[in-house]
């Protein structure tokens, strides 16, 4: 007896029912993380945020292989591995010993607390885009003694860490601002110390 000829079917559609949630290796993992403080930092988003329920849904529902961060971890490990790895890249794409000028400024955020943060300008490459250094001065005053340790501290960070040469320091011409850095001049007197142009352009302009 001759048997038939078996004609295979082609499968039209294929339909997954369910599937295994692979979570991410820890390579991918890290560089999640590392993206998702990046994004946070970017858009100004509070750490806070993560914990919300919607936020939490958005990444369970779309990127179920991931483990979110803790607030707590994006604060601290997250971000303190983020800076070191700044650090090094500064240091391989940098000379050492390049000059640098140091930019600072202050404000009061919504809470009404006192920020100074400064920027650190080399070779015509703004180093802030990166290491945004940023202090919170609680209990201490704000004044031109607060400012100018400040601005010591950074001096410091700039030729111990980063290893560059500071070669001058600008700010605005406020008071307390413009008393630390004539305390930063009385002590590095090699220093080109100067008013922020930008700022005192923006002034004549809000008069004018």
């Amino acid at each position: 007896m001759e048997g038939r000829a078996i004609v295979p079917r082609k499968q039209q559609r294929f339909n997954v029912i369910a599937a295994k949630v692979i979570p991410f290796g820890p390579s991918k993992q890290e560089a999640f993380s590392q993206q998702l403080l990046q994004a946070c930092i970017s858009a100004g988003w509070s750490f806070n945020s993560i914990t919300d329920s919607e936020v939490q849904k958005l990444f369970h529902d779309y990127i179920p292989g991931t483990t979110i961060p803790t607030r707590q971890a994006l604060s601290g490990k997250i971000l303190h591995a983020e800076v070191t790895r700044v650090e090094g890249e500064i240091k391989h794409t940098l000379c050492q010993g390049a000059y640098s000028v140091l930019s600072g400024d202050g404000w009061r955020d919504l809470a009404k607390i006192h920020q100074i943060a400064f920027t650190h300008t080399m070779e015509r490459w703004v180093t802030g885009r990166h290491m945004f250094c940023t202090f919170t001065i609680h209990r201490q005053k704000k004044d031109g003694s607060t400012v100018f340790e400040l601005m010591e501290e950074e001096y410091h960070y700039i030729k111990d860490v980063l290893l560059l040469t500071m070669i001058g320091a600008c700010g605005d011409a406020g008071g307390d601002e413009k008393r630390g850095r004539f305390l930063f001049l009385q002590k590095y007197p090699w220093m080109l110390v100067m008013d922020c142009w930008s700022h005192q352009v923006r002034i004549i302009y809000i008069l004018v």
